[in-house]
């Protein structure tokens, strides 16, 4: 059988789903190759690519790309055209305004995955930096709404536990979740994540509805 290949969000928001609505919410990643599904995953590209080039003290080109999405957007007829360049100009705003400032030192993406019997996790953060020194992880939430409760600690499980296995010297709280809209900040615990029994009892499940659908 060919792995299953999911994200950590899917598995994330599929374990955090009600029993109802675990089967809707995983069908959006089973086409991971499909137009709809690579159209999510390049939304941001532009907000993303601007908040690196600021941690890299490059806030001219950050200033210009804020403009051109607005000059962009008055000129766009399509509907949905236009809100991806209002909400790539939102997402900057967002996180400029409260983690703007962090002294982030951005470096080199990483490709991480978790691997359970036959199920692939992709485990890739958003931002690879380093803060006074230690190494941190970030997955960034650049959406208008904040991630379903449940799914951070699912999703940084996951990152940790990717992180780890590739040897990487991270620490358990070195691992966040940014959600710019409502500028909420989530790390992992400082004393440690639970032992894999939970994450893994969370993809045996995903894989069984994965292969009863």
């Amino acid at each position: 059988m060919a792995p299953v290949k999911i994200s950590m969000r899917g598995l994330a928001e599929v374990a955090s789903a009600k029993p109802s609505q675990k089967h809707s919410k995983l069908k959006k990643y089973q086409f991971p190759d499909s137009e709809e599904s690579k159209g999510r995953s390049n939304y941001y590209v532009k907000a993303l690519s601007a908040i690196k080039r600021h941690h890299r003290g490059q806030s001219d080109f950050v200033d210009s790309v804020l403009k051109g999405l607005m000059i962009a957007a008055k000129s766009e007829s399509d509907p949905r055209k236009k809100a991806k360049l209002l909400n790539n100009h939102r997402a900057i705003a967002d996180y400029l305004k409260t983690f703007g400032s962090r002294p982030l030192v951005i470096k080199p993406g990483k490709s991480l995955y978790y691997v359970y019997k036959d199920l692939l996790v992709s485990a890739h953060p958003d931002l690879v930096a380093e803060e006074n020194g230690a190494l941190v992880l970030i997955k960034l939430n650049l959406g208008k709404d904040d991630f379903a409760g449940g799914v951070n600690s699912t999703l940084l499980h996951v990152l940790y536990e990717a992180a780890i296995k590739q040897g990487l010297p991270i620490k358990p709280n070195g691992v966040e979740c940014l959600q710019t809209s409502s500028g909420s900040r989530t790390t992992g615990p400082k004393q440690g994540f639970p032992d894999r029994k939970a994450l893994n009892a969370a993809c045996q499940e995903l894989l069984n509805i994965w292969l009863a659908a």
